[in-house]
Order: structure tokens, then C-alpha cells, then sequence
């Protein structure tokens, strides 16, 4: 056999000199990534990603069953009815029509709702007159409530 000037080893692992660099740069790429993979799969986390440590879904949970039992306690009262009949009013607003309260930004249904007897209607006269409603509150008081479009505007206490 023959042997070449300056190739004293011959197979795979030849001296540095005798193999291109593309080979070596490959090699290079290729044992990294074989670590990283091995660093990132094997150790550091002891939970999988995305999944929710059971402390935060404890918490998760006692919340929801603390909002449920305030929600269905909120249902048994008169403010909780109003609601069933009305879902798209808020709470508070349910709350306060109950209470009697009459306060600007209210629709016209609400304010029937929340006064005791609606006692004279005069219509919109104009563009510059709202519509005004005399009204008696639950408390017996008289008011004049003006509205303007669907919204309560002004509130008149007599």
C-alpha cells in the first residue's frame, strides 16, 4: 500500500489540516446543538410549558366560588329579580333603582322602574323643550325628571 506525503493517519479523526474547514464548522454546529437540546430537555424546569402552577389554579378557584356565592346571594334579592328581567342593566344600576334612587344618564325605563307612580307625561315640544315627567318617588316625594332622546338630563326636586 501506498502511502501519501504528509497523511500519516488515515479515517475520520485525520489531524485538523487534512479535513476542510466546512467539515469542521459543521461538526461544530451540529455537537452544539446536540447540547443544547440535551440542556434544555433533561434539567432546569420542573413543570412543562404553559402549564399553571396548582397554587395560582387554587386561587383561581377559591375566587370563582367566592364570586358565584356573592352572585347567587345577590339573585335572592329584589335588585337580583330587577336583574333577572333586565340583564343588560349593571348591578350597581339595579341596586340603586330598588333604593329609589333617580339619577341622570338613567333610560326611561329605568326611571319607571326606580320612581313610585309616573303622575304626568308632557311630550317634546320642539327641538329645544325635553320631555318632562311629573313623578312621585317611593318615598312620596314629587319630582319633575327631563329627558332628552332615551336619557335622563335633569332631575327637578319639589
Amino acid at each position: 500500500m501506498t502511502e501519501f506525503p504528509g497523511r500519516t493517519i488515515r479515517g475520520l479523526f485525520a489531524l485538523p489540516k487534512n479535513r476542510s474547514p466546512i467539515l469542521w464548522i459543521g461538526l461544530a454546529v451540529l455537537l452544539s446543538a446536540v447540547a443544547l437540546v440535551l440542556v434544555f430537555s433533561l434539567g432546569g424546569k420542573s413543570q412543562k410549558v404553559g402549564q399553571i402552577p396548582a397554587e395560582i389554579l387554587a386561587k383561581i378557584d377559591r375566587e370563582k366560588a367566592k364570586a358565584r356565592q356573592e352572585h347567587a346571594e345577590f339573585m335572592k334579592t329584589p335588585a337580583g329579580h330587577l336583574w333577572q328581567r333586565h340583564p343588560y342593566w349593571s348591578l350597581e344600576t339595579c341596586q340603586k333603582i330598588i333604593e329609589g334612587q333617580v339619577f341622570p344618564g338613567m333610560s326611561k325605563e329605568q326611571a319607571k322602574e326606580a320612581v313610585g307612580r309616573v303622575i304626568q307625561v308632557k311630550e317634546k315640544r320642539g327641538d329645544q323643550q325635553p320631555e318632562e315627567w311629573a313623578v312621585e318617588g317611593r318615598s312620596g316625594e314629587r319630582m319633575i325628571l327631563k329627558f332628552e332622546g332615551n336619557a335622563l338630563v335633569e332631575i327637578e326636586r319639589k
